[in-house]
């Protein structure tokens, strides 16, 4: 079930909704395969994030951005005009940090499976140790 979404960049509000679970699955697994798990934590700075998602071949981009905005139907809260590159006018390191914010939203729950123990995981008992 999709869950609303609202990202903030640059004073600007942008709504939404998380993509379907087989979407969310694509974008943890494309997050795993670039190096992004670590980026779209809240504790990485914007500009951090926003070089990150810049060293990202083009076919990766131009995916996100329809797993994340298109499927999502991001829009900007303020006139309800659907995301696109060409709205950010010469600051499109703030689109980078608005797809990096949305796969954020999308694959957060994913850092749930560290909560409760001390070196993360989920508590699973090994099945060679019983």
């Amino acid at each position: 079930m999709a869950r609303k979404i609202e990202i903030q960049i640059n004073h600007e509000v942008y709504v939404g909704d998380t993509a379907p679970a087989r979407d969310q699955l694509e974008m943890l697994t494309i997050a795993s395969q670039n190096g992004l798990l670590m980026v779209v934590g809240k504790k990485i700075s914007d500009m951090g994030v926003a070089v990150a998602m810049s060293s990202l071949d083009m076919s990766v981009i131009d995916r996100l951005k329809e797993l994340i905005l298109k499927k999502g139907e991001v829009c900007r809260q303020s006139d309800k005009v659907p995301v696109s590159e060409n709205m950010f006018d010469g600051n499109t390191f703030n689109y980078l940090l608005l797809l990096a914010r949305g796969l954020e939203e999308n694959i957060g729950p994913f850092w749930n499976l560290s909560k409760g123990e001390e070196g993360g995981g989920v508590n699973v008992q090994d099945p060679i140790q019983q």
